[in-house]
C-alpha cells in the first residue's frame, strides 16, 4: 500500500492563490504596454505619413 506522508508544507492554496494574483497582473501590464506600443507605433506613422505628404507637395 502507498504511505503518504504529511511534508509539513502549510498554505499551499495561499500560495497558488498568491501566484495566480501576480500572473494576472503580469498579463494585464503587458496587455497594457501592448495597447500603449500600438499607440505609439500608429501615432508615429501617421506622423511619417504627414511629413512625406509635405514633402510631395514641396516637390510637385
Amino acid at each position: 500500500m502507498n504511505n503518504i506522508e504529511p511534508t509539513g508544507a502549510t498554505g499551499g492554496n495561499d500560495v497558488a492563490g498568491t501566484d495566480q494574483q501576480a500572473f494576472d497582473e503580469a498579463v494585464e501590464t503587458a496587455q497594457v504596454n501592448a495597447m500603449v506600443g500600438q499607440a505609439v507605433g500608429s501615432l508615429a506613422t501617421m506622423h511619417v505619413m504627414d511629413y512625406a505628404g509635405e514633402m510631395l507637395k514641396d516637390e510637385g
